[in-house]
């Protein structure tokens, strides 16, 4: 992929590998299980049209650190914030996709009031049954064996791959040999069962924080995490604007890259309105498609907007954007 700049640094000892794109306002963008920073390949040309990309490898994963260690979503998210300081990254605009979700999550909960907007794939908030993940509770306990799995690459990618991606978006061959490559680094098999080991060590997210924009993201056709995940968000989350739901199964920006680029730019740029066609399926099942909360009460007409309906509204100062 032309355009790409690979970086390293190592920031409190930990050595953090990532992809740079472009230029402009910055994003960030992480990835889950088993990924890289190309979880994201079909989304960072079009982004880095307009904004300055970074695509981590989580640490764990990749090129970057494998060493023993504290991996709570917590931890990795502080360890991360250093790296972003270093860089002089202070206020950005954030994706997740799945565990990467997690990390997002915990980066959100750090630092708030540096989140511009956040796009979180892919992960349950406040629902959650272990029977639709039996993986979770067994390479907690596990690790060793956990990590024995993932000393084969090829077979581990795949059974994630073909278990977990719709029936019409599976993909090919090519793209899974990509993700296998990333995946055989050395030590990534003793160091990404150290996110399972670890998981019940991780401290709640306090969701209250995220005034922000928030958009969900959820496949269809993924097994693991049904649509009763993500009915009732916008109880948890003060900033949700929507949720999307795609026609996928778990790996939407590989599945169908096209959308979620578009997703991404658009909720980027403000402009991911209820009416899209992205959200077709949301309006199907009856999800939230716009601000449950609307912010401040002004608008582009000349009316009192915080006037009762149905009753003649005065008129007041006209809006700077009229």
């Amino acid at each position: 992929m032309s355009g790409l700049a690979h970086r390293t640094r190592r920031v409190d000892g930990v050595k953090w590998h990532w992809v740079e794109a472009g230029d402009g306002e910055p994003v960030v963008l992480l990835h889950g299980i088993p990924e890289s920073w190309q979880c994201w390949k079909h989304q960072i040309p079009t982004l880095a049209t307009q904004f300055r990309v970074f695509a981590f490898d989580l640490k764990g994963y990749g090129q970057s650190d494998k060493r023993e260690g504290d991996y709570t979503g917590a931890n990795v998210a502080r360890e991360l914030i250093a790296v972003l300081d270093s860089l002089g990254v202070d206020r950005f605009r954030l994706a997740g996709h799945d565990w990467g979700s997690i990390v997002g999550d915990h980066v959100c909960d750090h630092i708030s009031k540096r989140i511009q907007c956040y796009m979180r794939c892919s992960i349950s908030l406040h629902e959650y049954d272990v029977r639709n993940s039996l993986h979770h509770q067994w390479n907690s306990k596990n690790p060793e064996d956990c990590g024995k799995l993932m000393a084969k690459p090829g077979a581990y990618v795949r059974v994630w791959f073909e278990s977990s991606c719709g029936a019409e978006t599976q993909l090919g061959d090519d793209e899974i040999e990509e993700i296998v490559a990333e995946f055989s680094n050395p030590g990534t098999a003793q160091a990404v069962p150290c996110y399972f080991r670890d998981l019940q060590k991780n401290k709640p997210v306090d969701y209250s924080k995220f005034t922000f924009p928030v958009v969900q993201v959820f496949g269809a056709h993924d097994p693991r995490q049904p649509i009763e995940y993500f009915q009732g968000l916008e109880n948890h989350i003060p900033g949700l604007e929507a949720v999307m739901m795609m026609d996928s199964g778990h790996f939407m920006t590989r599945e169908r890259p096209k959308e979620m680029t578009q997703a991404l730019m658009f909720f980027f740029n403000s402009m991911l309105a209820p009416g899209v066609p992205l959200f077709d399926l949301s309006r199907e099942h009856g999800l939230p498609v716009r601000p449950v909360k609307p912010r401040a009460a002004w608008g582009v007409n000349s009316f009192d907007l915080k006037k009762p309906k149905g009753k003649t509204g005065q008129r007041g100062k006209r809006s700077k954007s009229g």
